[in-house]
């Protein structure tokens, strides 16, 4: 009966968010979205006040949690609130800091605190490259032994994960078998909810979006929206969810207001882990906001190398409409610009990561630690303005290009400008461009790279360069997986090699080494802090 009642409540929400959203579809929406961009603009002024903030909190916390003579369920409930404080700034400590809290509780033989810590384990796996395990684990979980406080942690966790883990196969659209495992822990969720909180209209909103049941979705999440503030826990979740809908629809500058919500809820609450900012700077490219897109791109950068999530690191940047003719070729374009920047961005910002990691080690390694950050920061510098002008040049040629693609069209040279395109020299000339930038950033960021290499290699198999600055296609290889790059599909695409000639050269590379079984995992550790 409660349920046909909270139907009923939301089919008359959606009567009155579709005349709403009358007024949204028309001109009077753009000040709305400007006005939420530039409130996003205002707060990330702020932003590392609130990462100050938010590290005082954890260093309140750690303090206490060193008390000597700390009794167990005191220290228990510590453990607890650092995880929670480095769930969404850090997770790599929100980790840990659940690893620590499984093994205490075990040792006092409290199974029930050590079984909520493993589910809440599995909200940060996806982050942590862990995705595989992740799903491994939900799927080992016995419900039944759980009790009900339990299985709400781990349908809340479960359902976070798989939200989690479809936004890592594309960055809007949704990976469909993974989205209904989403739906149906939340789902599982709602049944164990109270029908008269406010999450219940929350995880009945997301319910209706699983079902694809879009005007209820977006009719119940606009209604629950508008009775909480910014700084409730669920408005994220809610803004991130309305906005699949609106994309579901098709409604871009609706999908792209809910995303700078969300967002907003990001900045305000010091989360590194999120993706919204990335996705908006998408949305932003196709309005023609190149400015504030490449903003927001390098903030997100920075958050992936903050929070430790890399796995982020390796989305493309939002997908470009495709339409007929040169306006295609022209948004492919694009997408190459964005991928270089995504890929220098890449270098530096794990290079960061990798330095700042290693910090809290022995006084030493700080000392090395520091001086390594110091040259880090000249390097990036350096080659964001470098990759800014490369971004430069390729839409000044981009432009250049359409011109004389609708000159030949208006001129009804078609076969000319076929021949332009069929000959792909535009596309050689910015992949060698891109080489160039890459080869020299590398170098100067590994400037041993070339040497670290010949150590693994067989004598007479060592590589010998005419231009120490110059990268060969097996060297680039070698460059990508030094950088974490394990796809060899991935490789092909950057290189513009075929995938069958990218194992031939990984296969050879091997076959040159002093020690194959480790040649992969030696070409890792090239660089790294002693």
């Amino acid at each position: 009966m409660q349920y046909h009642l909270n139907f009923m409540r939301a089919i008359l929400v959606m009567l009155i968010y579709m005349t709403a959203s009358s007024c949204f579809a028309g001109p009077q929406f753009a000040p709305s979205l400007d006005r939420a961009l530039k409130s996003l603009d205002k707060a990330l002024e702020h932003r590392q006040e609130k990462f100050d903030e938010a590290h005082h909190r954890i260093d309140s916390l750690r303090s206490e949690l060193s008390s000597p003579g700390l009794r167990y369920d005191d220290e228990i409930v510590l453990l607890e609130q650092m995880m929670q404080s480095y769930r969404h700034l850090q997770v790599d400590s929100a980790w840990h800091y659940s690893e620590r809290a499984i093994q205490l509780a075990g040792e006092n033989g409290d199974s029930v605190k050590a079984m909520r810590f493993y589910l809440n384990q599995i909200d940060i796996m996806p982050l942590r490259g862990y995705v595989h395990e992740a799903i491994v684990r939900i799927d080992s979980v016995d419900k039944m032994e759980l009790d009900e406080d339990l299985k709400r942690t781990f349908f809340r966790n479960a359902r976070s994960a798989f939200l989690c883990i479809t936004s890592l196969y594309s960055p809007h659209a949704l990976n469909t078998d993974y989205f209904k495992k989403y739906a149906a822990y939340n789902d599982s969720l709602l049944s164990l909810t109270p029908q008269d909180s406010q999450e219940y209209r929350l995880y009945l909103g997301c319910h209706y979006l699983g079902a694809d049941q879009l005007s209820l979705a977006m009719a119940t999440l606009s209604d629950y929206l508008e009775t909480i503030n910014m700084d409730n826990a669920h408005f994220g979740d809610a803004a991130g969810n309305l906005s699949i809908a609106q994309f579901g629809r098709g409604r871009m500058e609706l999908w792209l207001y809910f995303m700078t919500l969300n967002a907003h809820f990001d900045v305000n609450n010091a989360y590194t882990d999120g993706e919204a900012l990335r996705q908006i700077s998408a949305g932003l490219y196709e309005r023609g906001d190149v400015k504030r897109a490449y903003n927001y791109l390098f903030l997100s950068q920075e958050d992936i190398a903050r929070s430790g999530a890399l796995i982020r690191s390796m989305h493309v940047a939002g997908t470009f409409p495709m339409v007929e003719g040169a306006y295609r070729l022209q948004q492919q374009r694009y997408t190459h610009i964005l991928w270089a920047v995504l890929g220098c961005l890449l270098l530096i910002c794990f290079l960061v990561f990798m330095i700042m990691r290693n910090k809290t080690r022995d006084l030493k390694r700080l000392s090395d630690v520091r001086a390594k950050l110091a040259k880090a920061n000249a390097v990036k510098e350096t080659y964001i303005a470098e990759f800014l002008s490369l971004c430069s040049v390729y839409m000044d040629k981009l432009e250049e290009f359409n011109r004389t693609v609708s000159r030949k069209i208006t001129a009804g040279q078609i076969e000319d400008l076929y021949g332009m395109v069929k000959s792909g020299r535009f596309i050689e000339e910015q992949s060698k461009l891109f080489y160039d930038v890459f080869d020299n950033a590398f170098i100067n960021i590994y400037p041993d790279f070339i040497s670290d290499v010949n150590r693994l290699l067989l004598d007479d198999k060592k590589f010998v360069l005419a231009d120490s600055k110059k990268l060969t296609p097996e060297l680039r290889i070698l460059a990508f997986m030094r950088l974490g790059l394990e796809d060899s599909a991935q490789m092909a695409r950057f290189l513009g090699l075929s995938l069958n000639t990218v194992y031939t050269y990984r296969n050879r590379l091997k076959s040159r080494a002093k020690n194959r079984d480790t040649f992969e995992r030696d070409i890792l550790n090239i660089g790294g802090v002693e």
